[in-house]
């Protein structure tokens, strides 16, 4: 009966021993200290910044970084939608963030504001910038960058926006939502695009693109198009 005792008491004492190795080794050993911190899917950001805000460091042991915290970190930059972190052993972190996407500008407090396609503020914007629309016809109010953008009418011209194809988004300067719910799209040569009620979008985004690029290879100018009845659009000529 000792000898058993003997025998459970030793087998015990050989686990908790090869336990305890194995936490030491995972802790305090160098093999595990992280020696390579990869970022992937950054577009605006750099590496470098993410990095620094999500607060791991080389030489750190990679199972005492808290991911949880570093990822909720990342998440208060302003351009950051998703942030994960995974570890690769035994000394590499990888840092996968998803941006958000600048679609429009508002202007908000007298001064351009670049939004996203939820109205996220991302940062300070500028009139000289192309590719990126004026929504305007309401008041919008910016707490900061990170935070909603809200405003009257808001979210029905970002739709809007998002439901246009990417080529004319590209050539649009202003994106005009009426008091009567109406749409008007400016482009950057100045034509006038009256779209009607944000209805069949898509559709019509189409048609205007179109209309321009083929009036465009027949040396046209154009005053306006109208498609606020899409089976009855109207081309005015410019005189």
């Amino acid at each position: 009966m000792n000898r058993k005792r003997k025998f459970i008491f030793w087998q015990s004492f050989f686990f908790i021993f090869i336990v305890l190795l194995a936490v030491y080794i995972l802790f305090k050993s160098p093999v595990f200290n992280i020696t390579n911190i990869i970022v992937r899917g950054n577009m605006s950001l750099t590496a470098a910044e993410i990095i620094r805000v999500s607060g791991i460091v080389s030489g750190a042991n990679i199972f005492q970084v808290n991911l949880k915290e570093a990822a909720a970190r990342i998440h208060t930059l302003p351009l950051v939608k998703e942030a994960k972190l995974d570890r690769e052993l035994p000394g590499t972190v990888v840092i996968q963030v998803r941006e958000r996407r600048p679609v429009a500008m508002v202007v908000a407090q007298g001064q351009f504001v670049e939004v996203d396609e939820a109205g996220y503020y991302l940062c300070r914007g500028s009139a000289a910038a192309t590719g990126l629309p004026v929504i305007t016809g309401m008041e919008v109010e910016a707490a900061g960058p990170g935070r909603l953008v809200k405003g009257p009418g808001l979210d029905t011209a970002l739709r809007v926006v998002g439901d246009l194809p990417r080529e004319l988004r590209d050539r649009l300067s202003e994106v005009h939502l009426g008091n009567d719910g109406r749409v008007v799209l400016y482009t950057l040569e100045g034509v006038e695009c009256r779209l009607g009620l944000p209805e069949q979008v898509a559709l019509k985004g189409n048609y205007f693109l179109q209309v321009l690029n083929e009036l465009q290879e027949k040396g046209k100018n154009i005053e306006y198009v109208d498609f606020s009845i899409v089976s009855s659009p109207v081309v005015k000529y410019s005189d």
